[in-house]
């Protein structure tokens, strides 16, 4: 997909978007009310009142106008996002956003090349930096009878883990009570003091928390480093290809400009529009 604006597409594009009651490209105004008109489908304002609530999830209504112009232009691409994968056969007529978005991206995938990778962790290697960390497992009991029980089952040998998936009400009981890797700063100061104390395989003593008493097992430490150029490309690969995939929906979107007659009445809207889908001057697109 091309998001390349040809100059003659855009100067006819550009002719469609007056402010107010659009005119030419299609003949006549646009029917009352209506404030997009994507080729032959019409949206008016409580359109977009509806995609911005499904969108935020709240009335935007106390929103600024330069808020509510992003939104605006938001919705457009939107719809022009829908409308060309509909047209290309990719989803049907109750699909989404993200739906429609997804399948023009499994037509032209987005994919990073191990040179941009690899230039990418160059550029970024200090994000991949690791402070020391410990691998955590806790006990969470309910009252101090249960925590000292536990107590006694870990100093008689049995695995702090066992004793977890016996004992422990925690959501991590059947892992063990495996809490993950963890750094200073993922942990409160306090608790963060008692378990970078411990040395490997050591449990602290019981914890009092507002919901019961807890046990901590450092199962191994973790000195600081820094991911290797293997380790870290997954990561960066995902973090690329997220980004050229927003490029090319925004590609698709200035695509799909180019083949719908778009036209726009912004002078329709309820609120003072700042934006680029047209210019008050001169109704030709930025």
């Amino acid at each position: 997909m091309s998001g390349r604006l040809d100059p003659r597409a855009a100067r006819r594009a550009g002719a469609c978007l007056l402010v107010g009651l659009v005119l030419g490209c299609g003949g006549g105004p646009l029917p009352e009310g209506v404030v997009v008109r994507i080729g032959n489908r019409d949206f008016d304002y409580e359109d977009f009142h509806r995609y911005w609530e499904d969108s935020l999830g709240y009335e935007a209504s106390r929103l600024g106008s330069p808020v509510l112009s992003r939104l605006f232009e938001r919705f457009v691409d939107d719809q022009l996002l829908l409308q060309l994968a509909r047209d290309r056969g990719l989803v049907d007529g109750e699909a989404t956003v993200g739906e429609a978005a997804s399948r023009l991206l499994e037509a032209s995938p987005p994919v990073a090349p191990m040179a941009e990778i690899e230039r990418y962790y160059a550029e970024h290697r200090s994000d991949f930096a690791r402070p020391p960390r410990v691998r955590l497992r806790q006990i969470l009991v309910q009252d101090r009878a249960a925590a000292e029980l536990a107590l006694t089952e870990l100093e008689a040998g049995v695995d702090f883990g066992e004793v977890a998936r016996l004992r422990s009400i925690g959501p991590s009981a059947s892992s063990g009570g495996l809490q993950g890797q963890l750094s200073r700063e993922d942990l409160p100061a306090a608790l963060a003091e008692v378990v970078f104390a411990l040395g490997e395989g050591e449990w602290s003593a019981l914890l009092e928390a507002d919901y019961g008493f807890r046990i901590f097992e450092v199962e191994r430490l973790l000195p600081e480093e820094t991911l290797t150029l293997a380790e870290a490309s997954p990561i960066v690969k995902a973090l690329l290809e997220e980004a050229r995939g927003e490029e090319l929906v925004q590609a698709a979107a200035a695509e799909a400009r180019q083949e719908y007659d778009l036209r726009v009445a912004v002078g329709r809207l309820p609120f003072e529009y700042h934006g680029v889908l047209a210019d008050p001057a001169t109704g030709e697109m930025r």
